[in-house]
């Protein structure tokens, strides 16, 4: 019987019960939908760090469980593939919000996360004004320090890293779509996909 076990025995229990669960590539995939909703097969891509042909392969699985629905260019999770996501975390992650160094963390990050939703409402509302966009930045790169220190814990985290410098990047390079345009990958979009992921590994929801 597949009772009594610790998390350290769960890839074992999940053999032995005939349980498909996910690796953690699949997650970083169908985690990326989850975050975003909707999303094409380059876009997961990007946001994970793996290639193309890998994910693409990842997908064709995917709405093959009924995990995805694909629309042609765009793919939208169902409600089973939310369900994989979930247990993936819970049973990943159920240990953290018990470390000390959640609670604070988190107490860190909740005055950035203000500071950073007035910036960029201001900064629609001047205009695109370059003082603004670089007080957007510099909120930015306060946040990339303090995932650095939580990518200890969570090593998948180093992605956010490398998606907010990419974005930041194009924003420099003079793009302010790189800032909140939803239809790509901006700091606004990557912003809200990590808070949301934050409080994911800590069992809570993201209240609007």
């Amino acid at each position: 019987m597949c009772v009594g076990l610790m998390w350290g025995d769960l890839a074992r229990w999940a053999k032995s019960c005939g349980v498909t669960m996910l690796d953690d590539d699949a997650f970083l995939v169908l985690n990326a939908l989850y975050l975003k909703k909707m999303a094409s097969v380059g876009d997961l891509a990007e946001m994970s760090g793996l290639p193309a042909d890998q994910v693409r392969a990842m997908v064709s699985g995917f709405v093959e469980r009924g995990w995805l629905l694909d629309m042609g260019e765009e793919l939208l999770i169902q409600p089973e593939g939310m369900a994989e996501v979930q247990g993936y975390y819970r049973e990943t992650y159920s240990d953290l919000p018990r470390r000390e160094e959640m609670p604070r963390w988190h107490a860190r990050f909740e005055p950035i996360n203000g500071q950073f939703i007035k910036l960029v409402t201001d900064w629609q509302q001047t205009g695109d004004d370059p003082k603004v966009q670089d007080r957007v930045i510099a909120t930015v790169e306060r946040l990339v320090k303090l995932i650095g220190e939580i990518a200890q814990l969570v090593p998948r985290y180093a992605g956010y890293i490398r998606r907010f410098e990419r974005s930041v990047t194009k924003v420099d390079q003079g793009n302010p779509d790189f800032v909140c345009t939803p239809t790509v990958d901006s700091l606004h979009n990557i912003w809200f996909e990590f808070h949301e992921d934050f409080l994911m590994i800590q069992g809570k929801e993201r209240v609007e």
